[in-house]
């Protein structure tokens, strides 16, 4: 019986909105590149006049959207660690 109850408390232990699920995998960021990847595919496929253009300049926007994240994160670490002294 008290297995059962215990069961029950985890399945009930999980609270929308102010837990997050321990989903165990500590790279999540890397989930970021197929959403940029996909970004600049859809963006590009609306934007180009020719379709032969898409591939080429959707991987260029993917690369630029990627380097833009890396730079920002590189700063707002460094202004963390500067303000944490």
């Amino acid at each position: 019986m008290n297995i059962m109850l215990l069961a029950a408390h985890k399945a009930y232990a999980y609270v929308p909105f102010v837990k997050p699920l321990p989903l165990g995998w500590t790279h999540w960021y890397l989930l970021l590149l197929p959403l940029c990847l996909a970004i600049a595919v859809v963006y590009k496929s609306i934007r180009c006049q020719s379709m032969r253009r898409v591939p080429r300049e959707s991987l260029v926007l993917f690369v630029f959207i990627v380097a833009v994240m890396m730079a920002t994160a590189g700063a707002l670490a460094t202004l963390v660690n500067y303000l944490e002294r």
